[in-house]
């Protein structure tokens, strides 16, 4: 996997940001959630627990945890910080978004349904397997991973493929 580690302090920023995280599930799984339709924004979209800075956030590590923590009830302990990417644009809303990469050994069996409709643990094998995305066109670098009539794409599948270095053109 292609990260940068995280130095303390974490990067803070005074503008607007959202972070999500990237939950590895014992070297095997990354846990992805379906957001609620319920949310104003990316209804139905398949994405990482995350969303934008609350005033009480320091850091874009404890907004990343803090978001974790609310939608799947795993407590923050439970979650080890390793790193981050690159942040990412977002077109919609015209602020960063912080992937931060982290391990946990809790596999989280509900979640916060005002927030996520489901939760999926797909296998880093079968994300790196290249084989498995597929151009659909709409724009450029517009890969998507298909799997149990779901569809992983736009930023979220973005950050996976640098995640895990797939490289796809």
């Amino acid at each position: 996997m292609k990260f940068d580690k995280l130095i303390e302090p974490y990067p803070s920023f005074s503008e607007d940001y959202a972070s999500v995280a990237i939950l590895i599930i014992d070297d095997k799984e990354i846990l992805f959630i379906k957001r609620s339709e319920n949310l104003p924004t990316h209804k139905g979209h398949i994405a990482f627990p995350g969303g934008k800075k609350e005033n009480s956030d320091k850091n874009i590590v404890e907004t990343a945890l803090r978001e974790a923590e609310e939608e799947l009830f795993i407590e923050q302990s439970s979650i080890k910080p390793l790193g981050s990417l690159n942040h990412v644009d977002t077109v919609e809303y015209a602020f960063k978004v912080f992937p931060i990469i982290c391990e946990t050994f809790d596999r989280p069996d509900r979640f916060n349904e005002n927030e996520v409709q489901d939760i999926y643990f797909l296998k880093i094998e079968d994300l790196e397997n290249s084989d498995n995305w597929i151009y659909r066109g709409n724009y450029e670098n517009d890969w998507i991973f298909n799997f149990q009539d779901q569809i992983l794409w736009g930023a979220t599948a973005y950050m996976t493929r640098a995640l895990l270095g797939v490289n796809l053109g």
